[in-house]
């Protein structure tokens, strides 16, 4: 490690984002990327007239040793090209396209493992000896770190828009091919009525987003659109977000494969990233399949905030490279967390989950539809009044709701009758903890 102490000068590090042998990158409190390389590799790239534009680097001695450093600007990218890019927008992908063009001009060394500085349009080669051609390190920047040629066509479509594609196809000369439509009717049974009670517009959203673009794959392909985006559902435990990708899956009747603690953590060094991929290898070869992510926020955790060692970093750098593999191989992507405001950016970009649904607590409608639903097979006493029951219940969870139901049952069949009655109603609520601050009511599509 280069830098022993938190601290260089006036500027306070973070924590550690990357370290390589000759080269180091740091996150600071400001929020700033610092990058740190040895004296070997700087003065490189002083031999070779890399730095054709302007010299950003500043000379500091370490513990006696030569070493350069670069403080970027919070606004500019500086990463490694093999990564990927957390934020390629249209003009992060040009503007990247262009620095490429600017570096042959003076380098034919390997960019794939180079440094791109943003700010000053250069891509640096750190000689790792990767030989990777133009394309792929093209590929690799847009797709966030996949092993994939750019000329494919298909591997970015998803989010970045074809005009775009083609202008950088234009800056660096590479030719793209065309991505093929899919045809996911087949995998579809006999056309069924999707319901989800307690959940009308969650239900409203999975018909119209997801289960008509299943039915009708034609018809949506020639709107441009292919195949249903990844979902992200987040709010407050226990608001029935598991309960709604359940029933959505069993609708779908798709293949399903889970992403949680109990399928790929793991305490060993760099294997819950290659879980992480063996899961999606898994959904891509069963495709048309689902992935259910569940509590993300366990894997997928801002990296800003992460600790000093690099795991966590890999660990969304390959979730990063996995979910765009998948989702253009007709693998739906659904994620579920309590925690959205703890998720790295990265992940929440459009491209990689084009929805953000807010799952909060149920309102009193809700609340009722469920009890209906849940109770239609359930003898009830004729002093069970549902929309009481329901306004009692204002406030608590969909789970809570179905908790009181349950247990009112079990006092109901203690106490010796054959229905439920209202007063074990009021006793089950007695066993929900106490009522606490009301939340926000509501369901949003961000």
């Amino acid at each position: 490690m280069i830098v022993q102490n938190n601290k260089l000068g006036s500027i306070k590090i973070k924590t550690m984002i990357f370290e390589y042998e000759n080269y180091e990158i740091y996150r600071t409190y400001s929020n700033a990327t610092l990058l740190i390389v040895r004296e070997k590799l700087y003065d490189q790239w002083r031999a070779e007239k890399l730095l054709f534009s302007v010299d950003p680097f500043n000379r500091i001695e370490v513990d006696a040793q030569t070493y350069y450093y670069l403080l970027s600007n919070r606004q500019f990218q500086l990463n490694i090209v093999a990564f990927g890019s957390a934020l390629c927008d249209r003009k992060g992908a040009v503007t990247f396209a262009f620095a490429l063009k600017q570096m042959r001009k003076v380098t034919t060394a390997s960019l794939y493992d180079g440094i791109y500085i943003e700010e000053f349009g250069y891509i640096l080669p750190t000689y790792t000896g990767q030989e990777v051609s133009d394309d792929v390190v093209i590929g690799a920047y847009l797709s966030g770190g996949r092993l994939v040629h750019f000329s494919d066509g298909e591997a970015y479509s998803h989010f970045i828009d074809d005009s775009v594609l083609r202008e950088i196809s234009k800056i660096t000369g590479i030719e793209r091919k065309v991505a093929p439509t899919f045809d996911v009717s087949a995998q579809r049974g006999e056309e069924r009525k999707f319901s989800l009670p307690g959940r009308p517009e969650l239900e409203k959203f999975f018909n119209e987003h997801i289960i008509a673009i299943l039915n009708e794959p034609e018809r949506y392909a020639k709107l441009g659109i292919s195949f249903p985006s990844s979902v992200i559902l987040y709010g407050p435990s226990g608001c029935g977000k598991t309960y709604a990708v359940d029933r959505l899956v069993e609708y779908l009747g798709l293949p399903k494969f889970e992403i949680n603690s109990a399928t790929i953590a793991s305490p060993y060094i760099h294997d819950t990233a290659k879980r992480i991929a063996t899961v999606f290898t898994s959904a891509i070869k069963n495709a048309p399949s689902v992935v259910v992510i569940d509590e993300m926020e366990s894997y997928l955790s801002t990296r800003s905030t992460a600790t000093a060692d690099t795991h966590h970093y890999e660990e969304v750098a390959e979730f990063l490279r996995q979910i765009q593999d998948a989702q253009k191989n007709k693998v739906l992507i659904i994620a579920m967390t309590n925690m959205y405001d703890k998720i790295d950016p990265a992940i929440l970009r459009r491209g990689r989950f084009d929805n953000h649904i807010e799952v909060g607590l149920p309102s009193t409608k809700e609340i009722l539809a469920l009890l209906i639903n849940i109770t239609k097979d359930i003898a009830l006493a004729s002093d069970v009044d549902l929309e009481q029951v329901a306004r009692d219940l204002a406030g608590k969870t969909l789970a809570d709701v179905t908790f009181v139901v349950k247990e009112a049952g079990l006092i109901s069949g203690k106490n010796g009758d054959y229905k439920i009655t209202a007063e074990a109603i009021k006793t089950a609520m007695l066993a929900l903890p106490k009522q606490q601050e009301r939340r926000r009511i509501g369901f949003a599509n961000n």
